[in-house]
Order: C-alpha cells, then structure tokens, then sequence
C-alpha cells in the first residue's frame, strides 16, 4: 500500500458525518404538509336545511339551502331540515346514510341525527315522488371528507 489509506478513510469518514449532519437540521426543521397532518377528531356538526321554493313567473322552483355541506368522516351530523314551500309537502332523502323522512308539510321541521362513517360526496334530495314539477332537480350534496 502507498498509505493513502488512512487519509482516504479520514475523507470518508468526515463526507458520512457531515452529511448525517446536514441531514439532522433538515429532519430538525422539517414541517409535514397539511396532506399529512394528524386526522381530524370527530366532531358533532349541526346545519339547517331548508327545502326553499321560488316562484319564478308562473312555475315554482324548489332547491336547498344550502345546496352543499361539507364533514369530516367520523362526525355526527345533524340535519335540522326544513320544509319552507308553503304550498306542498316535501320529504329528504340521503339513501348513502340510510336517513329518510317521507314528508315534511310545509313549515314543519324534522331533525336528523347520523354518523358520517365514509367518505366521499353524496346526493340528498326530496324524498316525496311528485311532490312539484321539479322533483327531480331537488337536490343537494354532502361531502365527507378524510379518510377510513
């Protein structure tokens, strides 16, 4: 051997310690994204949910307010829902969740309690077949958001 041996191994061995260095301060200062943040704890979530009508002209025109509602999986979800048509009854549907109530008279509130257990967006809508013209536009979203 010419003895570079030793001063080969010194290089070496400062090039590993200082790049273990370097790597501690970054590992120190390192932030995770948002993306990677802890999970949400559940929460109980309440909104009010109206069926409004509008009359527009001659037709009357039906949606909610308000149209989306958003969660986190894992929270309990109360729907205050309320029929605000003064001239038809009106039901709500949420078949993802199993949560139904036939009909709601005009003026008349239902509360409903679930559990959004998965995530993903899901339609509402009235749950009372020929209730107006538009029954089939009366719809609405809920989306769950997080993962199993």
């Amino acid at each position: 051997m010419n003895g570079r041996g030793p001063a080969i191994f010194t290089v070496t061995f400062t090039a590993v310690l200082l790049a273990l260095g370097a790597g501690y301060l970054v590992f120190r200062t390192y932030t995770p994204p948002t993306s990677a943040a802890p999970p949400v704890a559940p929460e109980v979530r309440q909104f009010s949910l109206q069926m409004h009508a509008l009359a527009a002209g001659d037709e009357t025109m039906h949606h909610w307010l308000p149209a989306t509602i958003v969660v986190n999986v894992g929270d309990t979800v109360i729907l205050k829902v309320t029929n605000s048509d003064p001239d038809a009854s009106h039901g709500f549907a949420l078949g993802a969740f199993n949560v139904y109530v036939l009909a709601i008279a005009p003026g008349q509130t239902q509360t409903l309690r679930f559990r959004a257990s998965r995530p993903g967006v899901f339609h509402f809508g009235c749950g009372l077949a020929g209730c107006a013209p538009d029954h089939a536009d009366q719809v609405g979203q809920l989306v769950v958001l997080g993962s199993l």
